[in-house]
């Protein structure tokens, strides 16, 4: 336990990404997330150090989830992010999906945004996104999975369906690294001003303005209405005749595509 896995292909200095002081390519693993993880406890780990790995076998997204992915099928990626200074860290989950989004649009795919942290094609999902502490001030894991070639999962779909010619794997995370660190960066060069990113983001967001089926620990399941991102990110929703309430955590189906 927090050892380092032993399945690490190899680590590539990231010459090519001025950015990226190294990409740890791994032919499997158990989750990329967790991988970045054990290395940040072991030590001081650079911002922008990659972990990216053809499969992963025990996967997380939210809520405690986890899934496996078949080898090759998809981009499986974790970096680490520092945000020193950022007052608003709640925000990195909508960031990272902006981020998402462009690299996607720059493949000519046809994407939005589901809140808070997932990436759709006509409300079929494409991709994920986990946000984790590294277990150090300020310093956060960002996990993005994509499908590729295979959607894995009833109402799922793959850049394959989307896009012509298809990109292979290694030219979807150089595009997604790239796009998350100009997006970020351009967030902190704005001393973390949220203002343009909401926009930004609500515009993008699928959940605003549809019919959402919203269910939390101990609470009862309940259709509202998404009507915006509050000033921390979460997701404001008005059920008929109420007052709008703003959800922090929960699944937020979109009640058309259920």
């Amino acid at each position: 336990m927090g050892e380092i896995s032993d399945q690490a292909d190899h680590i590539e200095s990231g010459h090519s990404i001025l950015f990226c002081p190294e990409v740890i390519r791994m032919d499997t693993v158990d989750s990329t997330n967790s991988e970045l993880m054990r290395r940040c406890r072991l030590g001081p780990v650079p911002a922008w150090t990659a972990v990216i790995s053809q499969e992963q076998t025990a996967g997380r997204g939210r809520l405690d989830r986890s899934w496996q992915s078949e080898p090759g099928s998809g981009l499986w990626c974790s970096v680490l992010v520092d945000l020193s200074g950022c007052p608003s860290p709640t925000w990195l989950p909508l960031i990272s999906g902006l981020a998402v989004l462009d690299a996607c649009i720059g493949l000519d795919a046809a994407v939005e945004l589901k809140w808070p942290n997932d990436v759709t094609a006509g409300g079929k999902k494409l991709g994920g996104i986990l946000i984790e502490s590294a277990g150090r001030p300020n310093q956060w894991i960002v996990g993005i999975g994509i499908n590729v070639t295979v959607a894995h999962f009833p109402h799922s779909v793959a850049l394959s369906d989307l896009c012509f010619p298809l990109p292979d794997t290694q030219t979807v995370f150089h595009g997604v690294l790239g796009s998350l660190h100009a997006v970020v960066e351009s967030w902190r060069e704005t001393t973390w001003d949220t203002s343009q990113v909401s926009v930004r983001y609500q515009s993008a967001c699928a959940s605003i303005g549809a019919q959402l089926s919203i269910a939390r620990p101990g609470v009862n399941t309940f259709l509202a209405e998404g009507v915006g991102i509050d000033e921390s990110g979460h997701l404001v929703v008005q059920r008929v005749g109420e007052n709008p309430e703003v959800i922090v955590a929960a699944d937020v189906v979109h009640a058309t595509i259920r």
